[in-house]
């Protein structure tokens, strides 16, 4: 048995990357986001050109797990509403969901790629240095 959803006030400041914000019932939802994020010490616009096809993350298959049958539960609601006064939300971000009611069936992926470009690496010391 479903119950019904009753939020007085949402408040949502974002939502980017392929995310969902859905107030209701829903059959199905289904959500994938791929990202690049590049931080980059200097920036020479045309100069640094990125493809996803050439990283192998964006092209690896995902193997999802075969779920195992499941025994049927009956539940009895007393209280046929679930009620929330006020929901605040500062991001939702890179296929995230926010959902407000039963949803059926979901799928979410998100694959991100960080490349970070210096001038010279941070993490090499240099010799002499300090002596």
């Amino acid at each position: 048995m479903y119950r019904t959803s009753i939020v007085n006030e949402v408040k949502v400041n974002s939502v980017t990357s392929a995310s969902v914000f859905r107030s209701g019932d829903t059959e199905k939802i289904e959500s994938y986001a791929a990202v690049l994020a590049v931080q980059r010490e200097s920036t020479m616009f045309g100069t640094f050109n990125l493809n996803f096809k050439d990283y192998d993350l964006f092209e690896q298959k995902v193997l999802v797990p075969i779920c195992p049958s499941v025994n049927v539960k009956k539940t009895f609601n007393a209280v046929p509403f679930i009620q929330v006064g006020k929901v605040d939300i500062i991001g939702v971000s890179s296929s995230s969901v926010v959902h407000i009611g039963s949803v059926n069936k979901i799928t979410l992926q998100s694959r991100v790629k960080h490349i970070r470009n210096y001038m010279k690496n941070p993490f090499q010391s240099d010799e002499g240095e300090g002596a």
